[in-house]
């Protein structure tokens, strides 16, 4: 298995370890595969996309565990995380919890207010990595050596040394990197002037005269082929969003684009299934034929989801 497929794997396994979503996804399962129904294809798999909040809302029905119904948040998250690693199956392209984010990641994407360095506001990092062969190998026939001029190891603790590889390939391949930074949000009233104030400082690249700077330990977003920043939301609430509602006017101009796990809503939010035309393209020679190649080899890659 190629390294990253390794990273995609660590991905899900780091989200279905959260109780909530764990607890969640146990009822979102059903009606996933309801929606999919068997045999299913890159359409139905795509169009997912538009059902996502309602799937997501189903575990807010009178009678559910309370349990399940805390921590929507970190819920939320991880089912975009799901989803869009579901889409990206077979592909160059992963989405991670920020927590999973290689150093160089996370240094390029901090900004610093004089000496005070402040994580960005980000739930999820997507990253495109190059068509190279250090991505398409088998990991355990990689050779790879660190800045020290030691090798790599393969396995830490009897475990693929997914840290450690990525890290080192990332620190290689930098240049050649997309990185997409999308903030997940529940509740989009509250929350649309986040994203806009933080697009407006990636935009910038800072603002040297306030001694706002974006970056950290010399690597910054200007580092990598490319950068978009992205708003995903469920929304909660009974709002009603029209284009000149101002939480829509907030988020409009943000360089990745705004998106709801629901039909695209012209001049209001697209539905998450075209962050993938829009963002993340590259990360695939022809998306539907790599996702069916996948379907069609009927191959381990997908019990990482677990729908069964």
């Amino acid at each position: 298995m190629n390294i990253v497929e390794e990273l995609r794997k660590q991905s899900l396994e780091n989200i279905f370890n959260q109780q909530t979503f764990s607890n969640c996804f146990d009822i979102w399962k059903h009606e996933i595969n309801s929606i999919l129904g068997d045999n299913y294809n890159f359409n139905r798999m795509l169009n997912l996309g538009d059902n996502l909040s309602s799937i997501f809302k189903s575990t807010n029905q009178k009678g559910r565990d309370q349990n399940v119904l805390s921590g929507g948040g970190y819920a939320w998250e991880g089912f975009v995380v799901w989803y869009l690693n579901f889409l990206f199956i077979g592909s160059r392209g992963v989405a991670i919890k920020n927590s999973l984010s290689p150093k160089m990641i996370k240094d390029a994407l901090s900004v610093n207010y004089g000496s005070f360095k402040s994580n960005t506001e980000s739930d999820i990092i997507v990253l495109i990595f190059p068509d190279n062969d250090d991505f398409r190998d088998d990991f355990t026939n990689l050779n790879i050596i660190d800045s020290n001029g030691n090798p790599i190891t393969h396995h830490h603790r009897g475990k693929p040394n997914v840290k450690g590889i990525i890290n080192e390939l990332v620190n290689l391949h930098l240049g050649e990197l997309e990185v997409g930074n999308i903030q997940c949000k529940t509740n989009w009233n509250d929350n649309a002037q986040i994203p806009m104030l933080w697009n407006m400082i990636y935009l910038s690249n800072g603002f040297a005269e306030s001694n706002i700077t974006v970056g950290n330990d010399g690597t910054s977003i200007r580092d990598f082929n490319r950068f978009t920043y992205s708003f995903v939301t469920v929304p909660s609430g009974k709002s009603i969003y029209k284009s000149e509602s101002t939480a829509v006017n907030r988020v409009r101009n943000l360089s990745g684009g705004n998106f709801w796990g629901k039909e695209s809503q012209n001049q209001v939010a697209s539905s998450i299934k075209e962050i993938f035309n829009r963002n993340f393209s590259s990360a695939f020679n022809t998306h539907r034929n790599t996702v069916n190649r996948v379907l069609n080899e009927g191959n381990e890659l997908l019990d990482v989801f677990r729908l069964n």
